[in-house]
């Protein structure tokens, strides 16, 4: 998956430790990911929050003493945090955890969804894809590792948060449109099928519009990042630490969609596919 090139691009002027650790962390996050999504987990009820339960023991805990029969992934979820909120703020510690947290619910409530065969609309599926997609504890990661903390002030918190929801959605998007072929392969819903779903049409169709939404957030994003860049609002005081926040979320946009783009994050591996999941309800 070449997730050390990731790492290299979202951080041009860091250092080989910090490029390291951030690769680490997408190794983490892209291990869970695909062990729920492309091996079949989740037919089972309870199977998912099993392999959750050693991580939330971790983020519950704040990298303090596990418990002895945690699992060996939990013990590499610990070892990050700890290398990772070494000098962070308790405002930061908070947010990723909140965040990661907010992955494992999401990710639970995908799955049985899936289990039961529901199939959401656009809107209900776009908001959960922005929570299911670990793009904001990655995010958080890279406050660290790029030195360029969040900006916490009433000025700009709101609009910084939807430029990094704008983020989480263009990266959700986009590996939908990269990852089409697999999800039909495994049985599983995502952006194009949705759209095919329910707009009527085919999936080519589905596949442009989802390419023109993406764009259309990419926009909305540049936007964003001008305004706040050009210092409308912000505080002059803060205007130094919002851009270099803003400098990092557009950097991050751009490596996570050329990774996406040239590296093969999305080829047939040997096997059958999972089982496909029954259909269900429309919400």
């Amino acid at each position: 998956m070449r997730l050390e090139a990731l790492a290299e691009w979202a951080l041009p002027r860091a250092g080989a430790q910090d490029v390291a650790l951030t690769a680490q962390w997408a190794v983490f996050i892209c291990w869970v990911d695909d062990l729920i999504d492309r091996r079949g987990m989740g037919v089972v009820a309870g199977e998912v929050e099993e392999l959750t339960a050693p991580l939330r023991e971790i983020l519950t805990a704040g990298g303090g003493l596990m418990p002895a029969a945690t699992a060996p992934y939990a013990a590499v979820l610990r070892g990050l945090w700890e290398r990772t909120a070494e000098g962070m703020s308790a405002q930061w510690r908070e947010r990723f955890t909140a965040d990661y947290t907010d992955f494992l619910d999401a990710t639970e409530e995908e799955v049985a969804l899936r289990r039961h065969g529901v199939r959401l609309s656009l809107e209900p599926y776009v908001r959960l894809r922005r929570r299911t997609i670990t793009l904001l504890p990655l995010l958080d990661v890279l406050e660290r590792t790029g030195n360029a903390p969040l900006v916490e002030c009433p000025q700009v918190s709101a609009r910084l948060g939807e430029l990094r929801q704008a983020l989480a959605d263009v990266a959700g998007w986009a590996n939908d449109l990269a990852s089409a072929a697999d999800d039909a392969a495994a049985g599983q819903d995502n952006l194009v099928t949705v759209l095919a779903r329910q707009d009527g049409c085919s999936l080519p169709a589905a596949r442009a519009r989802a390419a023109v939404m993406v764009a259309g957030r990419r926009s909305g994003f540049r936007t964003a990042a001008t305004a706040l860049r050009t210092g409308q609002g912000v505080p002059p005081e803060r205007q130094v630490d919002v851009c270099r926040y803003v400098d990092l979320t557009q950097t991050f946009m751009a490596a996570t969609l050329r990774w996406l783009a040239r590296t093969g994050r999305f080829t047939p591996e040997p096997g059958p596919p999972a089982p496909p999941h029954t259909s269900g309800p429309l919400l």
